[in-house]
């Protein structure tokens, strides 16, 4: 089990901020970035040449063991890199995975590191929210310190840009960007220095899983490589930094043009240990294409990404028999790079290969078309669609793991599930299991990016929970975390109508333990998982504990209960305690976040009191927490009522305090 932070309740409590009257009677939340930690994880990037010598520097930080992310251009024609930490001390990295389109990499380190900063979403940030920059300005002012604001948000060429003024020097490409509660919502990219506090940071929600995205992976082991040189558009001497320049030594191919060419043991390695070649192409915007790869040697899979591109194209039988076929018109010039690639099965594939352009558009077999049959392939990884077990809404499918399955880029095990999605109706995924860490992820055609979770459903169960844009169909793919290795074992998959609670971000470990730690807590109420419920007209005796949901932010414990809601509902919720300052807060499908779904001391003489109407049918988790007492445990008494009542408007006033 990976280890893991609490933060979908910490991160309720912030997008539900309390009554500006009840301000005065409570600490301010969120509690100030702790700047002396946040500075041991940000660390010096260190571009080496051929030669092991230092090229150029930049900015990167820890997001767990590991793993550093930091600014792409600034390993442009580097050979090797380097970190330095805030103590001086310097490591070797490697490129784990990259997105060159949207300027970022996560490098790979060795040991523990001194700290961690966690991912934030930076779809929640408003233009005007304030942030805060941690670098080191020319290479030789680690821990600098820069507050500003958003000044706007912007989309640049498919990828989500915030435009700060938090004051950016050379040398801070890749530092973090963070929010009010200390965590990572950008990136720092590029600055304009013809005017004033023109400074630009990568969104963070669309790169976070960046070392799960296979073409991420093969994209990072190509930029220290010298097959592919990238070029830089600016220097040190000024500019628009963090220029994406352009990929100057592959293969070039043209509209019309047809190459033949050999995969072969030589050729680079994709993640999943099959063999690619790259190709690079420009077009004319808006103009379609179609692009075909066509092998009698091996089952082709095509793969196009570049500038514009929300997301790689991936395509394996598109095309007539096994070829791969991409067929569209592309919004931007390019540069755009294609991968010559195979499925996973067989194992290691190589022979001869043609890969054409042509202009016009062409049609591209879709799955219930397809008539690829090669022998042997089999239904994994990118490639062939027969075989795959389909699973239905309101089905369990019990299964297991096994060294035969299929493995993932990080070395972990999966197995691929198809369903077909309810119009306009929500589902939950859940995927749970007793004998490893379950991750759950999931892939679609008009997905932007793949749903990846770990530990949103109850204990370190993973749940996705969610109206889906089309009936599909899409894939879920049963995974585990990379920690401990290769992990097997018995589950459970389930697909239910209707929304759940989930657990999201860095609060998505809020209640996860593994069978031991659960064992050794003694089950009661301070266990933390979601397994305390209650329904509408019952009082409930609770404890407050230690083994409880820590928030971080402000160092208090909360404890999950489940409820189950029909719309239009009313109902009031009453949390007292004399052992602590009672607060509780509403969380379930249909709210959005506000003051309306949380209180403080409605209920007079310090409880909470809150009186809310489900917005739809589903389950609830109504939180029980305190109001800013640091570490306050101790005994209370839930209960839930129909209907409305008053509210108290009397000072909160403990004797305690």
């Amino acid at each position: 089990m990976r280890g893991r932070i609490l933060t979908p309740l910490a991160a309720l409590v912030f997008a539900f901020p309390p009554p500006t009257a009840l301000m005065s009677q409570q600490p301010t939340r969120p509690a100030p970035i702790n700047i002396p930690l946040a500075r041991k994880a940000v660390v010096t990037i260190q571009a080496l040449d051929a030669s092991g010598q230092l090229m150029a520097s930049g900015t990167g930080f820890f997001v767990t063991e590991g793993y550093v992310v930091t600014a792409a251009h600034v390993l442009e024609d580097a050979a090797g890199c380097r970190i330095e930490m805030s103590d001086g001390q310097q490591q070797r990295c490697a490129v784990a995975a990259a997105d060159t389109v949207k300027d970022v990499a996560m490098l790979t380190v060795s040991g523990s590191p001194p700290s961690t900063l966690h991912w934030g979403s930076s779809e929640s940030m408003k233009d005007g929210d304030e942030v805060t920059v941690i670098s080191n300005p020319l290479g030789q002012l680690p821990g600098t310190v820069s507050r500003g604001i958003i000044s706007a948000s912007r989309v640049v060429r498919g990828t989500k840009l915030l435009q700060i003024s938090a004051a950016i020097s050379h040398g801070s490409s890749g530092a973090p960007v963070l929010n009010a509660r200390g965590q990572v919502i950008g990136i720092v990219r590029s600055t304009i220095e013809a005017g004033q506090s023109l400074n630009f940071a990568t969104a963070t929600d669309a790169i976070r899983n960046l070392n799960n995205d296979q073409v991420a992976v093969a994209d990072g082991q190509a930029l220290l490589t010298p097959k592919n040189i990238v070029a830089s558009a600016a220097n040190s001497g000024g500019g628009a930094r963090g220029s994406m320049g352009t990929p100057v030594s592959l293969p070039q191919i043209s509209i019309g043009q047809t190459i033949t060419g050999n995969l072969t043991g030589s050729d680079s390695l994709y993640p999943d240990t099959t063999y690619y070649k790259m190709y690079q192409f420009t077009t004319t915007p808006n103009q379609e294409i179609t692009i075909d790869l066509s092998s009698s040697d091996f089952d082709p899979v095509l793969i196009v990404r570049g500038e514009g591109l929300a997301q790689s194209i991936v395509d394996d039988d598109g095309g007539p028999g096994c070829a791969a076929r991409v067929s569209q018109a592309f919004l931007a010039r390019g540069p755009y790079r294609i991968l010559v690639n195979t499925t996973t099965s067989p194992h290691r594939q190589t022979g001869r290969f043609t890969l054409k352009i042509s202009q016009g558009s062409q049609h591209v077999q879709g799955r219930s078309e397809n008539d690829c049959s090669p022998a042997g392939a089999a239904a994994s990884g990118v490639g062939g669609q027969t075989a795959v077990t389909t699973i239905r809404v309101g089905e369990t499918i019990n299964g297991s793991l096994t060294t035969s399955d299929s493995l993932y880029p990080d070395n972990s095990y999966f197995k691929f599930y198809q369903f077909t999605a309810p119009a306009g109706q929500p589902v939950t995924i859940d995927l749970a299991s007793d004998d490893f860490d379950p991750v759950l992820i999931i892939r679609g055609s008009d997905l932007d990016n793949s749903i990846i979770n770990d530990d949103g459903g109850p204990g370190c169960y993973a749940r996705v929970s969610r109206t889906f844009p089309s009936t599909g169909p899409y894939r879920i793919l049963v995974n585990t975390t990379n920690t401990p290795e290769r992990q097997t074992g018995r589950f459970s998959l389930s697909i239910t109508e209707g929304s759940k609670p989930v657990q999201e971000g860095s609060a998505a470990t809020a209640d996860c333990q593994t069978t031991s730690a659960a064992s050794s807590s003694g089950g009661g109420a301070g266990g933390g998982s979601a397994t305390h419920s209650i329904t509408v007209g019952q009082t409930q005796q609770g404890s407050l504990t230690r083994n409880d949901v820590l928030l971080e932010h402000d160092t208090t414990y909360a404890q999950p209960w489940t409820i189950q809601g029909r719309a239009g509902q009313t109902i009031t919720i009453d949390l007292e305690s004399d052992a602590f300052d009672s607060y509780l807060f509403l969380r379930g499908p249909g709210i959005e976040g506000g003051r309306d779904f949380q209180d403080d001391d409605s209920g007079g003489n310090c409880h909470a009191r809150l009186t809310a109407t489900f917005p739809q049918n589903g389950e609830y988790e109504i939180v029980v927490n305190s109001a800013g007492e640091h570490y306050a445990t101790g005994a209370f008494t839930l209960s839930v009522t129909s209907g409305s009542k008053p509210k108290s408007v009397a000072q909160c006033r403990r004797n305690h305090q």
